[in-house]
């Protein structure tokens, strides 16, 4: 059972950017599926793992796009991936710590990132990078 249908995924318009939140929600939805079965903590570790390490690659190519198309909202942007990426680490390090009630927690977070900061957040982006023009995508 999926977390978040792939279907209803929310798309911006910017094919590598949709690429990229497909991938996430992939991640979000293995980790789910992998704490639904219960699986060792080095296996959910690892899922975690590549779970930040792509978050953090994919905001980094957000703001590399907003800072060369002069994103008129990217410090507002930006902030608000530095709060994800820190709120990210922080449950990852309490899942670390052995934190047991963190997997209800990490799921919810997790599947609201994925939706609200898509639709939010990256949907003006979408808007914005695709009235640049095909060289802003």
């Amino acid at each position: 059972m999926e977390l978040i249908q792939a279907e209803n995924a929310p798309s911006i318009g910017v094919p590598e950017i949709d690429a990229q939140h497909a991938a996430l929600i992939g991640l979000v939805n293995r980790l789910h599926q992998a704490m639904i079965q219960r699986e060792d903590r080095d296996t959910l570790d690892a899922i975690i793992a590549e779970l930040v390490a792509h978050t953090r690659r994919h905001f980094a190519y957000e703001e590399q796009l907003m800072s060369q198309h002069q994103y008129p909202a990217y410090a507002k942007h930006k902030a608000d991936h530095d709060k994800l990426m820190q709120h990210i680490i922080q449950l990852t390090e309490q899942f670390r710590s052995g934190d047991l009630l963190l997997s209800f927690a990490v799921m919810v977070d997790l599947k609201a990132w994925a939706t609200i900061h898509i639709e939010k957040s990256d949907g003006p982006l979408g808007i914005f990078l695709n009235e640049q023009g095909p060289q802003a995508r």
